[in-house]
């Protein structure tokens, strides 16, 4: 499997646990133990849900950065 172009991090002091990460890429993201948002696989998913994952969390936890 290719290597991603791209890395996300998760705030965990801004992530309330929404679960909205899932809703949209699932393979991608998960909820730990204490609720907060993970990156389980970031190869999973196709760029453009990993994209509308991040851009649809309500407290800006999530971040992309996309690497040239």
């Amino acid at each position: 499997m290719p290597e991603p172009t791209w890395s996300i991090t998760v705030d965990r002091e801004r992530c309330m646990g929404t679960g909205t990460c899932l809703t949209y890429a699932a393979g991608t993201f998960g909820l730990d133990p204490e609720g907060k948002a993970v990156v389980l696989d970031p190869v999973t998913d196709e760029l453009d849900p990993i994209r509308t994952a991040v851009e649809a969390c309500p407290t800006r936890a999530l971040s992309l950065v996309e690497e040239n």
